[in-house]
């Protein structure tokens, strides 16, 4: 009688307790971004500073320099850091063209 006792306020204690865990729409985005989207900007950021410079030579030439370096340094930078955790709909900020040559 006792075991039953204490089973049952203990399922009443967890019962009780559920609803305090009631999340908000966007946890499965936070948890999401936290433990795949980050680690993956983070390594997106190395990666595309080696293309960068494999392509810098090209991109002089061609005068593509600004747009080359915001696709491959700033854009990683800017989703990895400065977007809000769970915001995948967030707009990178746009820097006005800059006259290469």
């Amino acid at each position: 009688m006792k075991k039953i006792t204490v089973v049952i306020l203990a399922l009443a204690l967890l019962a009780t307790s559920v609803p305090a865990w009631a999340g908000t729409e966007n946890d499965h985005d936070i948890v999401g971004d936290t433990l795949f989207a980050r680690p993956l900007g983070i390594v997106s950021i190395p990666v595309g500073a080696a293309i960068w410079v494999v392509a810098l030579p090209f991109a002089v030439l061609s005068g593509t320099l600004h747009k080359t370096t915001q696709t491959l340094i700033t854009n990683p930078i800017n989703y990895t850091l400065a977007r809000p955790v769970g915001d995948f709909d967030y707009a990178l900020p746009v820097n006005p063209k800059v006259d290469d040559r």
